[in-house]
């Protein structure tokens, strides 16, 4: 049977060659054959009218706001943004913008829909997307663009200023930086590593040196065995290697700022820099920890805490090198251990709301909060000023 025509007018009231219509003897969705089917996701728009029993195939012209802001990929509030646009050559006019009121919502032509698109909506990648692919923040791919690292254009989307990238330059960019993704860390619950952990077989020992987070679920850890040999923690599990120590998770400590301990990088698994963060580890916990690293140095921050049955008596050289290796806090023996102390003391001030501002602008500038532009600002000229790294 061929199939016949349908007109639909701008209320979607159709009428078949025969005269039927909508409110008249009505259609039913139908497949191409004319059997009755249920107008679902995979449905081709088969109507067959139930006058004259054609088979009709839709031809619409004319589709409301909703489906429009579907066919561009924008919400609906978006999608008013984009019809009453201040530069007319990048407004979607619909067809009854004097009436839409009366007509129930505004009404598009397809064909300039698909002229949209085509001129408007985006090819490339958003930053949003960029973060994604890379497993990074947006305010990492904002700092690449703006470094120059990562090339992009800016232009007008959904109703704002937005970064693209084109999908090649970022493939360039991964290619020219493997590890992008991976952030460095120093805990992973899931396999209970932790930076510096020792691993032992039969009588060889070994630690992990690092560790890279690649997503929520996945991490990679080097480990470097004492005859310099270079692991993956899949290859070392599997040549028999175990963890010697594991630590258990500690609730964060409340209290401001952080003890400041400073070790010389060294290449001996068994030095006692490594024992040292060990310990702070298991009693600390890596939830308050802060380690970063450097060719010339390794800096462990550690919230203030108890280094329970640490003790002058039963541990003195590990409380020696403790204070051996701390640039700014205290290290207190008790009588059931030995305190982690900041070292810190608040103080309190009072300023004007302008005053305040003024601060958190100065802040903004040097890419600092408000509390550590003070803290810097106040013992910069101390003669014991604390240590910043």
């Amino acid at each position: 049977m061929k199939n016949a025509i349908c007109i639909i007018d701008i209320n979607e009231n159709f009428t078949c060659t025969c005269g039927n219509t909508s409110i008249g003897e009505g259609f039913f969705p139908c497949d191409r054959n004319g059997n009755y089917t249920d107008p679902s996701y995979d449905w081709t728009g088969f109507y067959k009218c139930r006058s004259c029993e054609q088979i009709i195939k839709t031809m619409k012209e004319y589709i409301n706001l909703v489906d429009t802001a579907k066919l561009i990929g924008v919400t609906p509030a978006s999608l008013y943004k984009i019809v009453n646009h201040d530069d007319l050559e990048k407004r979607l006019e619909p067809i009854n913008r004097t009436t839409h009121r009366g007509d129930g919502g505004f009404r598009f032509r397809l064909s300039d829909v698909q002229r949209y698109i085509e001129k408007y909506v985006k090819k490339d990648l958003t930053s949003a997307e960029t973060a994604q692919r890379i497993g990074r923040s947006v305010t990492f791919v904002h700092k690449l663009i703006r470094d120059g690292r990562l090339p992009s254009y800016e232009d007008e989307y959904r109703g704002k200023r937005t970064y693209f990238i084109k999908p090649k330059d970022l493939e360039q960019y991964i290619d020219d930086n493997p590890d992008t993704g991976k952030v460095p860390t120093i805990y992973d619950k899931r396999l209970r590593l932790f930076l510096f952990q020792p691993f032992i077989n039969d009588d060889k020992l070994a630690r992990v040196f690092e560790l890279k987070r690649v997503n929520n679920r996945k991490v990679e850890a080097v480990i470097i065995t004492e005859d310099g040999e270079q692991l993956s923690y899949e290859a070392a599990i599997e040549q028999g290697w175990k963890p010697q120590k594991t630590i258990a998770e500690k609730k964060p400590i409340n209290g401001y700022g952080y003890a400041l301990f400073e070790f010389p990088p060294t290449k001996r698994i068994d030095s006692i820099v490594y024992s040292v963060i060990e310990t702070l580890f298991e009693h600390a916990g890596p939830s308050n920890m802060r380690i970063v690293r450097s060719e010339e140095k390794i800096i462990v921050e550690v919230r203030k805490c108890v280094l329970k049955g640490i003790m002058p008596a039963t541990h003195p050289d590990l409380i020696k090198e403790l204070g051996v290796f701390m640039q700014s806090g205290k290290v207190i023996p008790k009588y059931d251990g030995t305190v982690i102390d900041t070292g810190l003391l608040p103080i309190q001030a009072f300023l004007t709301e302008e005053e305040k501002q003024d601060l958190i602008a100065q802040a903004n500038v040097h890419n600092m909060s408000l509390q550590e532009w003070v803290e810097y600002r106040l013992t910069e000229d101390l003669p014991h000023k604390r240590r910043r790294d």
